[in-house]
């Protein structure tokens, strides 16, 4: 049956926040043949990761076994960073070494590249049997006809979700049919980042869920002590502006005929946005160059030789502390954690998947691919390879099993792990998926009104913006 191509645009749609907490860089890499390859993202497995132990029995791959399967190459891709690609090979080698009939042929992209490259073998049936999957996208490949409905498996145990919280499982059905056609990978949340050993170094104590008030304030000081400034959403992201509609009690930022806010909710947005860049502590990005498409290490909350083009604090998302720290270390700098600042962050706030493994319906092998589905969500040395890179892991029982191997390799994961309980006990339910239309306001509108209220010498008022951002995403809704 033919399938309809995805309809989203991708190219440049929220940047900053789902890259975010996808994380940037990646290259392509093929677990069979990398010899030679000058996309090869560096492979340091054998100094940097817990060795694989022997297995005396299979692994926890459900109902089907693998080693019936014949030689089997599995498509597998995903969108991440150095560290992803790293982890997620090791986890892919040891099932191989437990099945040597299966290997793998992976391909890693960065976000930008991931996305239209997952297109273009839609349209060609020829997507990866396996492929990451973000929340804001799953609803539009669901009706596309791109992904495998994973409930039957889910009900026949080859695909178990027993130790996944429902509320958590409930995030990759589909709101068409109430099947389920993603796994989250991994949980976090919003997370301020910030450069601890800055603010202790000022004598400033930075609260958990702060105000926007108390942020502001905070920035000012810091910026007239410093020098460091302060960058928020990169201009072209709806997850800042999701956030602040949460906090005046919206549960999302999108609905089916345009912005849930009013004109007059979305001055108040763009009027701090203007305060802050009079005040000078916020300032536009083209202050530092190509600071959208900066990798974590070479982002300035990291990186940087002058404080006027560093920032204290990156607007990010919990699974990205750990590799943010490895790049803090080179300039001796610790990061702390806390809540994104709003008026009201219980409201605003939200524990997110982190990103989600699907199946596509292009796959030659269904069974073979739940099951190492399986693997990756249930097994417990699955969980130690992958480091918990993509999230707090969904299953609470390997989340607790690899506790001490991944915090004795990365001492951020306790951390991430007590933030996540704070944010459960301080936050309300997650938005629902994002319309097709959304990436076209992000193109169109969010990111073209940011530039214009974020630019050193603003001339739109905050009214003007507002208005401009809510009549643009109606019309822009009424096209789809």
């Amino acid at each position: 049956m033919k399938k309809k191509l995805v309809s989203i645009m991708l190219s440049g749609v929220m940047v900053l926040s789902l890259a975010a907490c996808s994380g940037n860089g990646g290259g392509t890499t093929t677990s069979n043949d990398t010899s030679g390859d000058a996309n090869q993202t560096e492979n340091t497995s054998s100094e940097s990761q817990p060795a694989a132990t022997p297995v005396d029995s299979p692994l926890a791959v459900g109902t089907y076994d693998p080693a019936t399967a014949g030689d089997v190459e599995l498509n597998f891709g995903w969108w991440g960073n150095q560290v992803r690609d790293e982890v997620t090979k090791n986890a892919c080698d040891y099932f191989s070494e437990v099945y040597p009939n299966i290997t793998f042929n992976l391909n890693a992209q960065t976000w930008n590249d991931y996305w239209p490259q997952m297109q273009t073998f839609a349209a060609s049936d020829m997507l990866p049997d396996i492929m990451q999957q973000d929340y804001a996208f799953i609803e539009q490949w669901v009706e596309a006809g791109n992904l495998l409905d994973l409930t039957p498996y889910v009900e026949s145990g080859a695909l178990d979700l027993s130790n996944v919280s429902p509320s958590i499982v409930d995030t990759g059905r589909s709101s068409s049919d109430g099947h389920i056609y993603a796994v989250c990978a991994g949980e976090n949340a919003p997370a301020l980042l910030y450069n601890k050993t800055l603010t202790d170094e000022l004598g400033i104590e930075v609260p958990d869920n702060m105000t926007w008030d108390q942020f502001a304030e905070l920035s000012k000081k810091i910026y007239e002590e410093s020098g460091y400034g302060v960058i928020y959403g990169n201009t072209n992201s709806e997850n800042p502006l999701t956030y602040y509609a949460r906090g005046l009690g919206h549960q999302a930022f999108f609905e089916a005929d345009g912005l849930s806010t009013s004109v007059e909710e979305m001055t108040g947005y763009y009027q701090r946005l203007l305060d802050g860049v009079s005040e000078g502590w916020m300032y536009d990005t083209n202050k530092i160059a190509n600071v959208s498409e900066a990798t974590i290490p070479e982002y300035p909350l990291v990186y940087g030789t002058d404080p006027s083009v560093r920032t204290w604090v990156a607007f990010a998302f919990s699974n990205q502390l750990s590799a943010y720290q490895a790049a803090a270390e080179a300039d001796g700098i610790e990061l702390g954690i806390t809540s994104w600042p709003e008026n009201n962050p219980t409201q605003a706030n939200y524990l997110k998947p982190g990103q989600f493994f699907s199946i596509t319906t292009d796959t030659k092998n269904p069974d073979l691919a739940v099951a190492f589905l399986n693997y990756l969500i249930n097994d417990t040395q699955a969980g130690i390879l992958l480091q918990a890179e993509r999230g707090v892991p969904a299953s609470t029982k390997v989340a607790a099993d690899i506790a001490d191997a991944v915090g004795e390799k990365d001492p951020t994961y306790p951390v991430i792990v007590k933030y996540l309980e704070f944010v459960a006990a301080n936050s309300s339910p997650i938005f629902p998926s994002l319309p097709g239309y959304a990436g076209t306001v992000n193109d169109d509108a969010i990111k073209p009104t940011a530039d214009e209220v974020l630019d050193p010498k603003p001339s739109i008022s905050a009214e003007e913006a507002a208005t401009k951002l809510v009549d643009s995403a109606s019309k822009i809704a009424a096209d789809y």
